[in-house]
């Protein structure tokens, strides 16, 4: 038995010694490079490329089975630009020995150095490693006379870490003729095993030729995974961008992404937790959840946006943004949550905050590639003329143009079709204001839906409350034709006119509570394509009220007094004016020209009749307005005075139609009252003859039959 036993360790002394005898001595009598003509045909039959290692192979065996060689070149497929596909100048691997008859796969640091891949698109759109992923796709094929063998359990795997150094990778598609490059590429990990947390260092730079841009970028995390490495956990992840370019602030723009990242794939599941986003005068913060990630994502979340200057912001992007009101645009913020499904993007509830002003609704994106918008939306009050661009300066020393020339001087039409977006949008609004400025017009309960279907943009209906009265009307713009068209039907009941005038025109000469009804349409994009092709109709009627600028009856008396009809003493400390006790009119627009006919106004003393034009395009107003005295001028100012009592009295107004001359006629009503005279008295006397021929020829026929 004791002979026995000193045979078997004696036999296990020198298997041992066989083993180290081996592994010292197999490096110094075998040389890799002996076998480098069939590692590169067995490298061309498997990959359809050509290879070439440059450099020697460094073999090494105990305790580490290693490799290290450097200059390994890829070639590229045919037709394409680039000499090679891939090259590296050091490629080094190795795998600790004795760990592998136990199954256990322990490798050293993987190490990749100077890594330059060329990734192409020819112009018909074939990429140069399509034949590649062919050649991967390729079954093995079955050999039905080996025997089944078993694999035993599977190899478990730990990599003590993986370094990439200096690697470029560039893009050169030629069917777009975009190009990006990926430059000076580093990757450098801890130890990667299955439940261990490892951490991962990378940065690169990236440049872009359309758009044009450059971007460095640098990130910082740590990766734990499960043991079937199908659930990954990233901690403490932070990606620090650096950016420059086309559609970038000036000066470039720095930022930051900080965020938690847990990915199950057998849940099919992605979180992001403690999102926080900061970069120039903007801060978020907000979380992600995604659901079936291979197959058909879904996710949901939520995001908050800090208060920021929107001037500050845009004028990093472009020219700095001007507003009437300096302060506007200084404060804004927002609060929302997010979903996305099958295409469509929901914003549900959707909460802005702009200075004063609050936004509060949801915004459904049902197809982004409409795009297919739904929204209802209500804003609690905001001064829009403060968000408008300060009015430009009027240099010293000029005059005003003319207001036929300005017409003349009309701006064209933009170049660019300002409609294109308009006929692709499908979209139905429902919007409400609490409190609205704007064209220093003030409403309130302000609702209206828009409706864009097919290029033709409605809103219908609208509804305010403005100057005591109220507001409903209708507006389309047709932009499926050649030439857009606009049709606007209004209605205003029972408002102060004066107040929206004197807020809207700075011109409160009219004054007086009343309606307003608009109908019309009009054709083309500039204010003179406009005013020439305005049509439709319009009518109004106002009572208790008065044109101010203007004393009718006042005219009336300084210009019988020159005609010595009487002198009255003008009180010049009253402002002129006409009152009227009712005042209504319609008007009829054909191709920018306004007529009317029927204008009448009516009050204690004077009875106005009008008829005229307005001539938008050479903006110019030719019209005559009647007036007839009920009796005296007492109640305007003058005395008892009844020479010119119930003779109609035209008064021309005439020239631009922003500062139009009033001028009486006064002589003509006079000549008209002493023909009506004239005439009057011919018929009494054409009486007085008739009689007495017939008293005349009663006798004559009297005598005859005695």
């Amino acid at each position: 038995m004791g002979t026995l036993l000193k045979w078997l360790f004696g036999l296990i002394i020198v298997l041992v010694l066989l083993v180290v005898a081996a592994v010292v001595v197999l490096p110094m009598v075998v040389d890799p490079n002996d076998y480098k003509p069939q590692i590169l045909a067995t490298a061309k039959d498997k990959l359809g490329r050509e290879l070439a290692i440059d450099e020697d192979l460094s073999l090494s065996v105990f305790p580490w089975l290693g490799l290290e060689t450097g200059g390994v070149r890829v070639g590229n497929a045919a037709g394409f630009k680039a000499e090679w596909f891939a090259e590296i100048d050091r490629l080094g691997l190795k795998v600790k020995l004795m760990p592998l008859l136990s199954r256990q796969v322990e490798v050293d640091n993987v190490l990749v150095q100077g890594l330059r891949l060329n990734l192409e698109k020819d112009a018909k759109g074939k990429t140069n490693w399509e034949d590649l992923a062919a050649q991967q796709d390729k079954p093995a094929a079955p050999d039905p006379a080996a025997p089944a063998v078993d694999q035993g359990p599977p190899f478990a795997l730990s990599v003590q870490g993986i370094e990439i150094e200096d690697a470029r990778v560039s893009w050169d598609d030629r069917q777009s003729g975009q190009q990006y490059v990926v430059d000076g590429a580093r990757l450098v990990t801890g130890a990667l095993a299955p439940g261990v947390t490892v951490p991962i260092e990378a940065a690169m730079a990236f440049t872009s030729s359309q758009p044009a841009m450059t971007l460095k970028a640098k990130l910082d995390a740590s990766v734990e995974s499960d043991t079937d490495l199908k659930a990954f956990r990233i901690a403490g992840l932070v990606l620090a961008l650096d950016a420059a370019g086309e559609g970038l602030p000036k000066g470039g723009a720095e930022l930051t992404l900080k965020t938690d990242l847990a990915v199950d794939m057998k849940a099919d599941t992605l979180q992001l937790d403690r999102l926080e986003i900061s970069g120039p005068a903007l801060a978020a913060r907000g979380e992600l959840a995604v659901t079936a990630l291979q197959t058909n994502p879904a996710a949901k979340g939520k995001l908050n946006i800090a208060e920021t200057n929107l001037k500050t912001l845009a004028s990093m992007f472009a020219s700095p943004i001007e507003t009437t009101d300096p302060d506007a645009m200084t404060r804004a913020s927002g609060d929302l949550e997010f979903a996305y499904a099958d295409g469509a993007i929901r914003l549900d509830p959707l909460k802005i905050r702009l200075d004063e002003s609050q936004l509060d609704g949801h915004l459904h994106m049902l197809d982004p590639n409409g795009p297919v918008v739904r929204t209802k939306l209500a804003l609690d009050q905001i001064d829009l003329d403060r968000y408008m661009p300060p009015a430009a300066e009027t240099p010293q020393g000029t005059a005003e143009a003319a207001p036929a020339a300005k017409a003349a001087h009309a701006t064209p039409p933009p170049a660019a079709d300002p409609f294109a977006a308009l006929r692709t949008l499908d979209f139905v609004g429902e919007f409400t204001i609490g409190q609205l400025k704007v064209g220093n017009a003030r409403m309130s309960n302000v609702a209206t839906k828009v409706v864009s279907k097919n290029g033709v943009l409605t809103v219908d209906p609208i509804a305010a409350k403005l100057y005591e009265g109220t507001f409903d009307g209708r507006v389309v713009v047709d932009a499926s034709g050649k030439q857009p068209r606009l049709k606007v039907k209004n209605r205003l009941t029972d408002i102060q006119i004066g107040s929206l005038l004197e807020d809207v025109a700075n011109e409160g000469r009219l004054l007086g509570r009343g309606a307003v009804e608009l109908d019309v349409q009009t054709v083309g994009l500039s204010e003179s394509e406009i005013r020439r092709s305005l049509n439709g109709n319009a009518r109004f009627a106002f009572n208790d009220g008065a044109y101010k600028g203007v004393n009718i009856a006042q005219l009336i008396r300084d210009a019988s007094s020159r005609l010595g009809l009487g002198s009255d003493k003008i009180d010049t400390g009253t402002p002129g004016q006409t009152d009227f006790a009712e005042l209504s009119g319609s008007f009829k627009m054909t191709d920018g020209v306004i007529e009317n006919s029927d204008l009448q106004a009516k009050s204690p003393l004077l009875r106005i009749d009008g008829k005229g034009e307005v001539d938008l395009p050479k903006d110019t107003v030719d019209y005559s307005i009647t007036t007839t005295l009920v009796g005296s001028l007492a109640g305007q100012g003058g005395k008892g005075r009844d020479e010119l009592a119930g003779v109609p009295i035209p008064v021309r107004v005439s020239g631009p139609l922003t500062k139009p001359s009033f001028r009486p006629d006064l002589e003509a009503a006079l000549s008209a009252k002493a023909k009506a005279a004239l005439d009057e008295q011919k018929e009494k006397l054409q009486e007085k003859a008739e009689e007495k021929v017939k008293e005349k020829l009663d006798g004559v026929l009297k005598g005859l039959f005695k």
